[in-house]
């Protein structure tokens, strides 16, 4: 028996493949130590989400991934182990579902994060012991607190590599201490405290936390300890030549700590989602906060440019490398999807994705060429046909924006991919 192909038969096989294509669904456990740079407020009455899991949860959320948390609060090095379970939120579900269980391994986290005071940058390097030198502990000599920044890590790293080998962990670089007036008298009086302010994160505080992850990595040579660089990225979008520039500094922050608003959380859990997911947050989020006032509400100037601030912490994360070229910041190459990801094995890579018109495939070194490319749209319809001939040039142009299926084929393979442009 044969069979006729016609263009129809074509698209109405590959819908059929797209359709049941099932994509991979990131699941998200996190523990974390941390104070109120990470959860100040999670008020279920005035809806205030100055924290960063309830934005994490909502963006994961709207992209089809899970999210779950615990943690608890204090400075490092008072935080206690084995863990205790202080947070709960608006949004964010537990990771620990049952309270009875106090087996830190068995919950399955996947990862660890860990920050530290905001205020002891300026005095202390990260192998002095801050809380000794600014004598927050009256007796150094016995209290085994008495731990240095880097110490303080250890210990926590050592900790959840034995109950979870695999585990990723991560130090989150906070936003440091404001020492200036609070909030300003006048716009000149902002502009250069602010400024001063936004330089020291992006200078000595972010040089503070780069040498504590080095420390970190010198101690424990066989981890992979990776960095959240928060502050400095908060500050390229606040300063004067930033995206969010034009937004005043008390509907940012509360007081001098210091503390943020709503807004300041959401950023903060979008630069940590781009880290943990490996992808960059969901396009065109949904905002649940219309009928809620400023300051709980987000702003519009971060509504409007929501998918160019997506973009922007997306490049700048890419900044941040060891002198090997290996990211301070990614567990995983942050060039390729969930989808390439889970075609590593087989080496049929499509990137960067999502990505914007250009886009660079890459096939196992035996390929015969030419290979096709058949680009269907979310309802299977055929789009576009690319042949590509040369090895050499496996580059090809897509200008449509949306979510569309790439079916990759050659002599010895076909794949289908998941292709995001935006």
């Amino acid at each position: 028996m044969t069979y006729k192909i016609t263009p129809s038969f074509f698209i109405g096989c590959f819908l059929f493949v797209v359709t049941n294509t099932s994509f991979a669904q990131l699941s998200n456990r996190s523990y974390i130590f941390g104070h109120s740079l990470v959860n100040h407020s999670a008020d279920q009455t005035t809806q205030n989400r100055s924290n960063i899991p309830d934005w994490l949860h909502l963006l994961a959320e709207q992209a089809g991934n899970d999210y779950a948390v615990d943690g608890q609060f204090n400075f490092l090095p008072f935080q206690q182990l084995p863990p205790i379970y202080h947070w709960s939120f608006i949004d964010a579900q537990r990771a620990r579902t049952d309270e009875s269980n106090t087996d830190f391994g068995s919950i399955d986290y996947d990862n660890v994060i860990v920050t530290l005071a905001n205020f002891i940058q300026p005095s202390s390097a990260p192998s002095d012991n801050a809380f000794c030198d600014q004598q927050y502990i009256n007796n150094c000599n016995e209290d085994p607190n008495a731990l240095s920044s880097v110490e303080a890590v250890v210990r926590i790293l050592d900790f959840a590599r034995q109950e979870e080998p695999t585990i990723d962990f991560y130090i989150y670089e906070n936003w440091p201490e404001f020492y200036g007036t609070f909030p300003p008298t006048s716009d000149e009086e902002e502009a250069t405290e602010f400024g001063a302010f936004y330089d020291y994160t992006r200078g000595d505080f972010h040089n503070w936390w780069i040498d504590l992850q080095d420390e970190v990595l010198a101690a424990r040579p066989d981890s992979n300890v990776k960095l959240i660089p928060v502050g400095p990225i908060l500050a390229d979008l606040f300063s004067d030549t930033g995206i969010l520039a034009d937004i005043p500094a008390a509907t940012l922050y509360e007081d001098a700590a210091p503390h943020g608003y709503p807004v300041v959380y959401f950023l903060t859990a979008l630069i940590h989602y781009s880290v943990l997911y490996g992808e960059q947050p969901p396009a065109d989020f949904q905002f649940p906060d219309e009928n809620l006032a400023a300051p709980i509400r987000i702003p519009d100037l971060v509504k409007n440019n929501y998918n160019t601030i997506v973009s922007y912490i997306w490049d700048r994360l890419q900044d941040y490398t060891f002198a090997s070229g290996e990211s301070r910041v990614f567990v995983n190459d942050p060039t390729l999807s969930v989808d390439e990801l889970s075609l590593q094995q087989e080496k049929i890579l499509l990137y960067p994705n999502p990505g914007s018109e250009r886009f660079m495939l890459r096939v196992p070194q035996n390929t015969a060429f030419p290979i096709s490319l058949h680009i269907v749209n979310t309802l299977g319809q055929l789009v576009e046909n690319i042949s590509i001939t040369d090895p050499q040039l496996t580059e090809f142009r897509f200008n449509k924006k949306g979510t569309f299926f790439v079916n990759v084929q050659g002599e010895q393979f076909s794949d289908t991919i998941k292709m995001v442009v935006q």
